[in-house]
This record gives structure tokens, sequence and C-alpha cells, in this order.
């Protein structure tokens, strides 16, 4: 990790599956209702089927709004298909802990880098986030679903938060647990660092540099 975070002034989170264990609550969720599948295997294998399930789903909704972000179609949905409270409560009643570590992990991090948020969900969902697990005073900068007119995995998001720390693109990192992450830090022209302990990503993000399992890693 030293040779990573090497003149490293910045350092951007992801919040589902990086950040919050959001994404293992939806796992956990889909092997509830899939127990009748007991009889053909075992508790390693429906859960291994639960987060290929979850992987699948983002990468079809990731590539789906990449491709309507591509068209400039995005303020369109959005106008179309309004966020109603109800999902914003989505977002909210997702956030049952923080993935084992973080707490620690940021805590010793507002000391050396500034610290931002770069995430899908909505500003509230974010603000929400914060404050459900008091982290409000350690980051710099928050970008959410709607700050830039392109979201991840074009830099737009990454670039915008670079330029409120008033740090260069080179001098941060982005750290995300799914490809559409990566590639917006690469896009960015960021270092990148994913975590693969939630949704299986390995091998995908292999390919891509930097991999670690869990984010006391990082420290």
């Amino acid at each position: 990790m030293k040779n990573t975070l090497s003149g490293i002034e910045a350092i951007f989170f992801d919040i589902d599956g990086t950040l919050s264990d959001s994404d293992d609550q939806i796992i956990e969720e889909i092997v509830k209702r899939i127990r009748f599948l007991h009889f053909l295997w075992n508790d390693h294998l429906l859960r291994k089927f639960a987060r290929s399930s979850v992987s699948l789903a983002m990468a079809i909704f990731n590539g789906t709004y990449h491709i309507i972000d591509r068209l400039g179609l995005d303020n369109f949905v959005a106008k179309t298909f309004p966020r109603n409270n109800a999902q914003n409560r989505a977002d909210f009643e997702k956030d049952h802990s923080l993935i084992s570590g973080v707490e620690k992990m940021i805590t010793i991090m507002h000391q050396r880098y500034k610290l931002g948020i770069v995430s899908a969900r909505s500003e509230a969902g974010v603000l929400h986030f914060l404050k459900q697990f008091s982290l409000e005073d350690y980051f710099d900068v928050i970008v959410s679903a709607r700050t830039c007119y392109y979201t991840k995995p074009f830099p737009h998001p990454l670039l915008f938060a670079a330029e409120m720390v008033k740090v260069l693109p080179e001098k941060c990192l982005m750290v995300g647990d799914t490809i559409v992450d990566i590639l917006a830090g690469k896009a960015a022209g960021m270092r990148t660092i994913g975590f693969y302990v939630v949704l299986g990503h390995k091998k995908n993000l292999t390919k891509r540099r930097q991999i670690i399992s869990c984010p006391p890693r990082l420290i």
C-alpha cells in the first residue's frame, strides 16, 4: 500500500460495497429467498449464486446507464422518472452498518489526506449515510448522482471532486468495489484501488491493477 499511496493527497470513496455493507445485505436477502433451493445447493453455493446475481444486475444497470449518459438522455430520464420519497428511503434503509474497519480507516486517513465521497446515490442518500454513522466531519467534498452532468464511469464526478479539494487528478486515488469506479478513476487520470470483498469482482478488478480485500488494508 505504501507505493500506491505515495504522492497521494486526496482519496475519494464510493459508498455501497466500499464503506457501507449495503451490498452484503442485498446478498443475504436473496439467500433467504432462495432457501428452497437448498436441496440442490449448500449455503456456500447459494451465497455464490446470490453474489453473481447481484454482480450481473449491477453490470446491466451500469451498462444501461452508461449508454443513457453517453446519449445525453439522463436528464430526460430523471425528469420522466423522478426520484420520489420512497426511492430516497430505499437509499436510507440499506445502511445497516459500516464494513468492518471502515471507521478506523477514515479516522486515520482524515489526518493525512483530503477525503471525498463520489457516489451514484442521491444527495439526500449520501448525507443520510454520513449523518447516520457520524462521518460528516471527515469528508471535504461530496459528489452525488446529480452533481455533474455525466456520472461514473465518465471522469467528470472525480475531476469535479479533485477541483473542489484543489488537488491535481494524478495525486488523487479512487476507491470502489465495481468496474465503474475503476474506469472512472482511470479516465480521470487518478490511481485506483478496488475492493473485491463484497461482490467478488476480483477477476475483473485484477485486470485494472490494484485490488485489496478489505478497507483496513489501505492503512
